[in-house]
């Protein structure tokens, strides 16, 4: 469990709850003192009564086994994927990595993810908020930010959660120059994949359990995103967040407001919405919609480029739908020969 002190608007004292266990969360869901509030979030344990509850909302995440063999999780990338990793390692040189875990920031890793992460925001503005400096530093010494650079210049980053109790590590930031010219668009589309990868060894070697990739998209126009996490693999599974308060019901009328006036709080209540369709239902079964959905977006795709994806034996979609089954017996290159 982590627990991150934070200010909502700068001015309400709050607290961030991560993986919180059951006991914890059964406590605070009764007993939460009438100041406070607190957001939880990536529980497993699903609440059906608390006094404090302001809300509760159902999102899903996909998880990959880093207890498997390396070359068993190579196995389950699509093929896509392992051609990224296979054009990353070309590169040679110009493709380096850097890490900050805390402490003194002296090359201002976090101030550079910021800018990136902030730029790449712009691009997209009411499915991500700008981030600030310090409330990133906030989630460390839990978290591990991994930046890629190509030719000295910031390309991509990800800042991941990091849980040694459960031994889980989730992605919570991501970005990339995804919104520049098509040149260097596609180049950090290359490097975001490797630097997945790459994140995988790492944390594997370092002896974590899980690899979690963060919420799979919940409405129409977030099927982009859940293509690109499925192309990794691994399993779905249902999580809980939670928002309780002292005084629920002020926060309830207040966020009934904040509906009204805000275009993000809007889209906010749109996707805790369309979470609840995934309550009961067989996590298989949402594995089957959640796959349909992305074959479906890749065969639009091409067509809207001028293809047909039936006329194509190895469509990316169709490899997300047996990525898991089957995986591929394409070429292997350096990164499959890591154990």
């Amino acid at each position: 469990m982590i627990v991150i002190p934070r200010k909502l608007g700068r001015v309400v004292p709050c607290r961030l709850i991560l993986w919180p266990t059951e006991t914890f969360l059964k406590e605070l869901a009764e007993n939460l003192p009438l100041t406070q509030y607190a957001r939880i979030a990536f529980a497993r344990t699903d609440l059906d009564h608390g006094r404090c509850i302001v809300s509760h909302t159902l999102s899903l995440t996909l998880l990959i086994d880093l207890q498997r063999p390396l070359k068993a999780i190579y196995k389950n990338l699509i093929e896509n994927a392992r051609i990224r990793i296979h054009k990353a390692e070309k590169l040679g040189s110009r493709l380096t990595l850097r890490h900050y875990s805390g402490g003194p920031d002296q090359d201002h890793l976090v101030e550079q993810f910021v800018d990136l992460y902030n730029d790449f925001a712009h691009g997209k503005p009411l499915e991500t908020t700008p981030v600030s400096v310090a409330d990133e530093y906030s989630y460390f010494p839990s978290a591990d930010l991994v930046m890629a650079y190509l030719d000295n210049q910031p390309i991509c980053g990800h800042l991941n959660l990091i849980d040694r109790e459960t031994g889980i590590v989730r992605m919570h930031h991501s970005a990339g120059r995804r919104f520049h010219d098509p040149a260097t668009a596609r180049l950090a589309g290359i490097a975001n994949v490797y630097l997945h990868w790459h994140e995988l060894e790492k944390y594997r070697e370092d002896g974590f359990a899980a690899y979690d990739f963060g919420s799979l998209g919940q409405v129409e126009d977030s099927v982009g995103v859940n293509r690109f996490k499925m192309q990794f693999g691994g399993t779905i599974i249902r999580e809980h967040n939670y928002i309780l308060a002292g005084m629920p019901a002020a926060w309830r009328a207040a966020s009934s407001l904040m509906c009204l006036i805000s275009s993000s709080w809007k889209r906010r209540a749109q996707v805790q919405k369309a979470g609840e369709r995934w309550r009961d239902m067989p996590l298989e079964l949402i594995r089957q919609i959640v796959e349909s959905s992305v074959t479906d977006f890749q065969r639009n795709l091409q067509s809207r480029r001028g293809g047909t994806s039936d006329k194509r034996p190895n469509r990316p979609g169709r490899a997300v739908l047996e990525a898991d089954a089957m995986g591929f017996e394409s070429r292997q290159g350096k990164a499959s020969e890591r154990e």
